[in-house]
């Protein structure tokens, strides 16, 4: 072979042991990620702060704070109120139960009285004078110069008629300083619708010894419905007295 004789030329290769290495790319699919992570960040803190809750100052904390505690004790003061008044309302029905059975003793016992009194009222003897309007009895006593009197005056039939408004008057009939003499009280009013309790106190004039005590009962107007005479009896002597 000549020297000129070959065509080709010869190419510099590098060396298997050559330390030089090619530039590395950041990956595609990395980039994407990390394009879609700052997308995300964004939008979030776009839709916070246009659409989420307002971000609140120090100013405003501290008065949702100091406002908070005060509805928290607001509310353990109405808490405290509500006890009490659940307290009272047990005791004012407890205080009612109590009531309404003590209502019903009581009406027990005024129905018993009620028939007792209509028992003792026909068993009083009638006067002997008639009328609807009598004296049904009397107890006259004299002692220490004064006279004391009760008197039940009854009317027969009431029925729906109005009550009778009378006045009871006591004559007295005696002595007085050994010759005959008689002394009167003042009339006493009073309303009788099926029966009258009455009973009083008459000063005596120095010197009158009574005897005899009649008991007039008559109307407002003055007329005459009854009449009965008792005897003045002495008062009885009480121990010690």
């Amino acid at each position: 072979m000549g020297i000129f004789g070959s065509s080709r030329e010869n190419v510099f290769k590098s060396s298997p042991y050559a330390s030089r290495r090619r530039a590395r790319r950041m990956p595609r699919w990395l980039m994407l990620l990390l394009v879609g992570v700052a997308l995300g960040v964004s939008g979030v803190l776009f839709l916070q702060h246009n659409y989420g809750p307002r971000q609140l100052t120090v100013e405003e904390s501290n008065k949702l704070l100091s406002d908070l505690q005060a509805i928290t004790l607001e509310r353990q003061s109405l808490q405290t109120q509500l006890s009490h008044v659940r307290s009272e309302r047990d005791r004012i029905q407890s205080s009612q139960k109590k009531a309404s059975a003590d209502l019903a003793q009581a009406n027990g016992r005024i129905a018993t009285l009620t028939q007792t009194l209509q028992i003792l009222q026909d068993a009083v003897p009638a006067d002997p004078r008639g009328g609807n309007i009598g004296v049904r009895w009397g107890e006259i006593t004299a002692g220490n110069g004064v006279v004391n009197y009760r008197v039940l005056v009854m009317r027969e039939q009431a029925g729906n008629a109005p009550a009778f408004q009378g006045q009871l008057a006591v004559e007295l009939s005696g002595t007085r300083n050994g010759r005959a003499d008689t002394f009167a009280s003042p009339p006493l009013a009073f309303t009788l619708d099926r029966l009258a309790p009455l009973q009083g106190s008459i000063s005596l004039p120095d010197g009158f010894v009574p005897q005899k005590a009649t008991l007039r009962v008559s109307d407002a107007q003055g007329h005459a419905q009854a009449m009965r005479i008792y005897f003045v009896r002495s008062a009885p002597v009480r121990p010690g007295g």
